[in-house]
């Protein structure tokens, strides 16, 4: 007896229509002619995703000739291009996986292009008896309906000391220096449900009418005596610096402006030279993707940049400081960019 053909995929409605258009997506079709979902989010940006069942095809517009990027899933680093390379194939994606992809240039030369892409991408996954057109059409519409129920999404950018104690190493720079005092740190790692930090911003964005809030906050100063860690003083720095700004918006999509920065309110500095925690960045985000267009921070102390969207928590960036000396900014150590990568990436 022949095998009956799977049935096709129903129409969409009109609703259904509706949600794919707002959310930038729709089913098209991989290079070998199978039906895919396509990520169109970042569209605008030269970058999009094209999954079918078991594979994910990436495509990219690079910053230059000879760039190079390293692709990322997750947490892990599935690949660094070839120079001028502008596309990544991910045979080994799971069907009916939802994965959160970066893609990292390598900075060499003009990097005034340079951007660092993040996208989530839903795998689809036949089930038996379904035309793998179906299951296509299928996952979209259950991301896209996903992403539409999501009212709010919030990016965070907060930095913190993993070190229980830490020493002030600049002379003189602060009242309490030298062997005799510790500062207090944070005593933690990368973990963006923790309420331990030096500093944290976010912005709420609410997408029905595009508005973006703005939350600041830097936490206290503790001087401990080395030799017991008894407290000797503590103090909160002013937060009048740290910034959340909308910059733009249009069609499912919001630009943000942070700068954070705070001094240790302990500490003076030398010759009008002050240490302080201090990056900026410009955000580009939507609802299934995002853009660092630029930034820079000085290199402590850590730092992590998450974005929080409907239950689900994105890592976009997470930095481990070199030296508290750093805090004096580019006089003693190299800012690190937040678009892209120098060397080897970490």
């Amino acid at each position: 007896m022949p095998t009956m053909p799977p049935p096709p995929r129903p129409p969409l409605n009109a609703r259904q229509r509706s949600d794919l258009t707002e959310q930038h997506l729709n089913i098209g079709r991989t290079g070998g002619g199978r039906a895919a979902l396509v990520n169109n989010t970042l569209a605008d940006r030269g970058v999009t995703s094209t999954a079918a069942p078991g594979v994910v095809t990436l495509t990219w517009k690079p910053y230059a000739a000879d760039a190079r990027y390293t692709v990322v899933r997750g947490e892990t680093p599935l690949t660094t291009t070839k120079p001028g390379q502008a596309t990544f194939k991910d045979t080994t994606a799971t069907a009916g996986a939802s994965y959160q992809y970066r893609i990292i240039p390598q900075l060499k030369g003009d990097t005034s292009a340079a951007r660092t892409w993040g996208l989530t991408v839903a795998v689809p996954k036949v089930k038996h008896g379904e035309a793998e057109a179906a299951a296509v059409q299928r996952t979209a519409v259950a991301q896209a309906k996903a992403a539409k129920a999501s009212a709010t999404t919030t990016l965070t950018w907060t930095t913190f000391i993993p070190d229980k104690y830490i020493n002030q190493p600049i002379p003189k720079a602060c009242k309490y220096w030298g062997t005799k005092y510790v500062y207090g740190g944070d005593n933690r790692g990368f973990d963006w449900k923790s309420s331990r930090y030096r500093t944290s911003e976010s912005a709420v964005i609410t997408w029905k009418n595009r508005k973006v809030s703005g939350y600041t906050s830097v936490k206290a100063t503790h001087v401990y005596r080395k030799s017991n860690h008894k407290l000797v003083a503590q103090k909160t720095a002013s937060a009048k610096d740290m910034k959340v700004k909308k910059l733009g918006s249009g069609s499912g999509y919001v630009d943000i402006r942070m700068v954070t920065h705070a001094t240790n309110p302990f500490c003076g500095g030398i010759a009008k030279v002050k240490g302080a925690i201090d990056g900026a960045l410009t955000f580009h985000i939507t609802r299934g993707g995002w853009e660092i267009r630029s930034g820079n921070h000085r290199r402590m102390p850590n730092h992590e940049i998450y974005i929080y969207n409907g239950g689900r928590v994105t890592w976009v960036y997470k930095s481990k400081y070199a030296s508290p000396l750093c805090l004096v900014g580019a006089l003693l150590c190299d800012l690190r960019n937040l678009t892209g990568y120098y060397g080897k990436y970490k």
